[in-house]
């Protein structure tokens, strides 16, 4: 059980990390640079290329992750992605990937995790911005 223990808690220190950067470039307007982060952030925390976990939906691709933990990380990196797709003003693009990080968010609860604060202000970012009227 220490093993499993030690791995969540390296993944999450690393996902925090990455993360941080993530924000701090879409902050600066370096959408590209967020862009190559959470590519590279799918790859270093959950072992997949981002476009390849995108493929199936929501709930495939929580089952091909497995533990809610990792399926946590996607939805957090769908989600920053949708928020640079957004900021772009590829609506359409946006709102799909909010849509699926809101679907991973479901099965992350369905598998037995419940949403920390960072999780239910992200959430509420992505359900508040799908209210809004955009040109799709």
């Amino acid at each position: 059980m220490s093993l499993r223990k030690d791995y969540i808690e390296r993944l999450i220190e690393e996902f925090a990390a990455a993360l941080s950067r993530i924000i701090k470039a879409r902050r600066e307007k370096k959408l590209a640079d967020a862009q190559n982060l959470i590519q590279e952030t799918a790859l270093s925390t959950l072992g997949m290329e981002y476009a390849a976990l995108l493929m199936a939906d929501p709930v495939s691709t929580a089952k091909l992750l497995g533990a809610p933990t990792r399926v946590k990380v996607l939805a957090r990196l769908v989600a920053e992605d949708g928020e640079l797709i957004a900021e772009q003003g590829d609506t359409a693009t946006a709102t799909a990937r909010f849509q699926y990080a809101l679907a991973l968010y479901d099965e992350v609860q369905a598998l037995g995790l419940a949403p920390d604060g960072d999780d239910t202000a992200t959430i509420a970012r992505m359900h508040a911005w799908l209210a809004e009227p955009h040109s799709r």
